[in-house]
Formats: structure tokens, sequence, C-alpha cells
């Protein structure tokens, strides 16, 4: 039997499901959770109308008289439990509350408020709004959780000291761009200058070694595959023994060329991160 979900939810669609929804409560014929199933909410809501239908003695049309009005601190704390149980127990996509998803749980309590006033009863429960963290598409959880407890340990012991003083473990290697420009001074008003519209770009490769020391070698142009190359040779050069170096998976990091080179260099070694 297919469950009744409408296309879209208006104020008069969550009503009628409610209505029915207590029609099928009062007949006593169906299981909560055949109730909460079929007319997509949760079991928790399905108690609260009941409970509702049984001290009221009526389901009834609920009356929106265009004004919000106060809840009660019960209403307060039924809300509560209802945030609590998260928005895809209550049929939406992803686990995320915004203030429409918000206005509709309270429409389950025969509540409408307009959706700023919502944002004003969330921040009384002590709910505050947080922005969602940004990842990449290309993030792979498990092959990230398998690399910090199978990888991770085995670069940690190479990057110990073994034989010559300067063994090196690389926490991170990539190029970025910057822009340059004049740096304000301390307690003074904010400067400006007359500047063309393309500014001079600057890219550099960096790298800190488990020593705590820093590297970096900066071009007037894109970083390219040999600028790795001659990059890890100034790491050669300037450090004694193992170096390990930990890097992303850039295209200008994984050249034939480089490849080659690493191939025969006895003290270089790279680990790649994981997606």
């Amino acid at each position: 039997m297919a469950g009744w979900m409408p296309s879209k939810r208006t104020r008069a669609q969550l009503e009628e499901r409610r209505l029915a929804a207590l029609e099928w409560i009062n007949a006593g014929q169906h299981k909560h959770q055949e109730i909460a199933d079929h007319f997509g909410i949760s079991l928790r809501t399905v108690e609260t109308w009941k409970e509702r239908l049984k001290k009221q003695g009526h389901w009834s049309a609920t009356v929106s008289t265009g004004r919000p009005r106060q809840m009660t601190e019960e209403q307060r704390e039924q809300l509560r439990a209802l945030l609590q149980e998260g928005p895809q127990a209550h049929g939406f996509a992803d686990p995320t509350w915004t203030t429409p998803r918000v206005r509709e749980v309270l429409g389950l309590l025969g509540i409408w408020y307009h959706r700023d006033h919502v944002r004003k009863v969330l921040h009384g429960l002590g709910w505050t709004p947080q922005k969602p963290e940004s990842r990449a598409l290309e993030r792979d959880e498990k092959r990230v959780m398998t690399w910090v407890e199978t990888v991770r340990p085995e670069v940690e012991k190479k990057g110990g000291p073994r034989g010559p003083r300067w063994s090196i473990s690389m926490r991170w290697a990539s190029a970025s761009r910057v822009s340059r420009g004049e740096p304000g001074r301390p307690g003074a008003s904010r400067p400006w200058f007359p500047l063309p519209a393309n500014w001079e770009k600057l890219s550099t490769i960096g790298a800190i070694a488990s020593s705590g020391h820093f590297f970096q070698h900066t071009k007037a142009r894109a970083i390219r595959g040999d600028d790795v190359i001659a990059f890890f040779k100034h790491l050669l050069q300037h450090l004694q023994g193992d170096l390990v170096i930990v890097l992303d998976n850039a295209g200008i990091h994984r050249t034939k060329a480089l490849l080659a080179f690493v191939e025969q260099t006895p003290r270089l070694s790279l680990v790649y991160l994981p997606p």
C-alpha cells in the first residue's frame, strides 16, 4: 500500500494529513508504526496526536488566527523533543534543520509562525545557527580512516632518526598562488593606492619538516613538475638522512620525471594522502 505523500507540503496539505491520521488513530485498527510509515511522520508525532485527541475528544481542523501566539512551556518541550529526533525522522532528505522545516514541525503542534519568528523560537530553545562544514566531493572517509590507522603509523616510524642526524617527515607539500600588495601600518587608517587590474601572481611550494624547519620555493609563474624535483633536490642538499615526504595527489606531484627521480634516489620516498 503506497504511503500518503503530497507533492508539496502546504499548510492545507499538512492539516489534511493530520486529520486523516487522526481518523486512523481513532479507528484503532492500525499499529502506531503503521500509521507513522503510511503518513510519513515520526512515531512520536503519532503518540502526540493520540494524546491530544484523548484530551480534546475531537480532531477538528486547527484555525490560524494570522497572528503568532505564545507557545506554552509544554509545547516548547514537545518541539524540543521533535527537533532532537532529527529532520530525517520527519521525512526530510538530509540531517539539516532549516527554519521552513522547523515551521512544518511546529505545524504538527497546531502552531503556525512566520519563518522569521521561528528563528526567535529556536534561539529561545538554545539552538544557534551553524554553518555547514565544507568538504571536497572527492573526500573518501573510509580511505581517510584507513590511512590514519595503517599508513600514518608507518610514516611516523620512518620519520624517526635512522643513522644520520637529520631524518625528516614532510607534513605537507603543496603549491599555492598569492598576490603582492602593500601591508597596512598598525594603528593607521586603511591605506589605498592605485593598482592595475591584473596583479603580479606568485606561486609557492613549501613544506614543514618534523624537525620544525620550513622550506619553500617561490616562482613568478605556476609551479611545474620540474620545480617539484628542484625542490626535492633542495631538501636533499640541506638535510641529511632519509626523507619521507607526505603530499597530496596533485598532478605535479605524480609526473613520470618525478617518480623516476624518486626511484633513483634511495634517501627519498613519497607517501600520498588519501582523497
